[in-house]
């Protein structure tokens, strides 16, 4: 019994993903804390406001990541040699932040170009801050040592202050600048620390590099970065459609009611971070032994998804209700096709991350995301417009099914052409 306690604390892999879990946590789970109280404080229109403010600076933080927490990790992870590191993070550093500047600029163009709200404009400004820190922040390197023990400190800490000002200063409806300002400067703050905790604690330093390494650097990433970039569409799309096409009011409500499976998205998210770096070894062994392995875990994980699953399903309307009140009750039925889409999106983490990825087939993955992006943008299109929140649910589900067949057809592919 002792030895298997000792293997536990001693099983890096184990470790790691401990401390990626209780990062997701405080980054995702306990700001949602938050919600059933700000939906009440600053009402479905306002919270409204806020959802399509924070949707659309979201996809310039998708920019800005670029795919590196998959890409940057993964070179970090196959590497001990501390002056190869050096060069990785500032290629990587320097190119996040080259694409935060791009990122600027076009959102100062898109508000110039069209009749956006000046509150809406104000909003995404003071949001912005968010795309700043992910530009600084060096959660990527953290993962890819293993080592995410110092950065999950910094975001407990963080973001437990970040809710607790909430919670205290937040308190009327015209709040709304005030509650933008408290949920994004954390993330401008984590960033900051953690430059210093790379080079202090790490011992990795920002080296001179030429434009020349951003370049190459934004290339070896672009397949994760259209993955990823999809990944955004996937989730916001919807969002995007309402806020164009519909009542904010709806906006606030469907944006409330998604929040629920995408808790589940999250919660395992840090699982899948945790295991990357440990499959990325073992398909260097050869691709049946990952895939052997990567079949274990996922029955484990999809038994217990699918359990919370159909939880959450036959307790809809309740849990509706006592999480956003009786205004959000009505719209209960969305958790139907939004659990399904939960389930559909974790098995293509597994196949598209644990096999194709993990094993050094970005290009796959890229195709299968970008067959399934072209299926996402014109369904929400179509039903959004049809059938308001309800058709974007469905969408939603239809487009990530289509990119769990693709992912199946892909790893045939790769299967056949080894065998062969």
């Amino acid at each position: 019994m002792t030895n298997k306690i000792l293997f536990v604390f001693k099983n890096k892999v184990l470790v790691n993903g401990v401390w990626l879990y209780s990062l997701q946590i405080f980054n995702t789970v306990v700001p949602l804390l938050t919600l059933p109280y700000i939906t009440r404080i600053l009402g479905v229109s306002q919270y409204g406001v806020f959802s399509i403010s924070l949707n659309l600076v979201s996809y310039f933080q998708v920019i800005v990541e670029y795919g590196f927490n998959l890409s940057g990790a993964r070179k970090i992870a196959l590497t001990n040699n501390r002056d190869e590191q050096s060069r990785i993070y500032s290629r990587i550093t320097a190119s996040k932040l080259l694409l935060c500047l791009i990122s600027f600029i076009f959102m100062v163009i898109i508000c110039v170009i069209t009749k956006i709200e000046k509150t809406q404009i104000i909003c995404m400004f003071i949001l912005f801050t968010t795309v700043i820190g992910t530009a600084i922040q060096q959660t990527w390197l953290f993962q890819g040592l293993e080592e995410m023990q110092y950065i999950t400190i910094i975001n407990v800490i963080s973001r437990t202050i970040s809710v607790l000002l909430i919670f205290s200063i937040v308190k009327r409806s015209n709040q709304l600048y005030l509650y933008c300002t408290l949920y994004s400067v954390t993330s401008l703050l984590i960033g900051i620390i953690s430059i210093f905790l790379v080079n202090i604690k790490l011992g990795i330093k920002f080296i001179k590099i030429k434009f020349q390494n951003i370049i190459e650097e934004l290339k070896d990433g672009w397949y994760t970065f259209t993955t990823s970039a999809i990944s955004k569409v996937f989730t916001g799309i919807g969002i995007t459609v309402l806020g164009f096409s519909n009542d904010k009011s709806i906006v606030g409500a469907y944006s409330a009611i998604q929040k629920i499976p995408l808790v589940m998205t999250m919660m395992y998210s840090p699982v899948g971070q945790a295991i990357f770096p440990y499959m990325s070894r073992k398909y260097s062994v050869s691709f049946e032994n990952g895939i052997t392995i990567l079949k274990k875990i996922a029955r484990l994980l999809i038994s217990f998804v699918l359990f919370f699953s159909f939880c959450i399903i036959l307790f809809s309307k309740k849990l509706v209700t006592i999480l956003y009140g009786n205004e959000y009750t009505s719209y209960y039925l969305l958790l139907v096709p939004l659990v399904c889409w939960l389930l559909l999106s974790i098995t293509n983490n597994l196949l598209g991350i644990q096999v194709l990825v993990a094993s050094g087939h970005l290009k796959e993955y890229s195709i299968a995301f970008e067959i399934s992006a072209v299926s996402i943008v014109l369904s929400n299109i179509i039903l959004g417009i049809l059938w308001g929140a309800y058709g974007v649910a469905v969408a939603t589900m239809i487009s990530e099914f289509i990119m769990t067949i693709t992912c199946i057809l892909q790893i045939k592919r790769i299967r056949n052409k080894l065998v062969n």
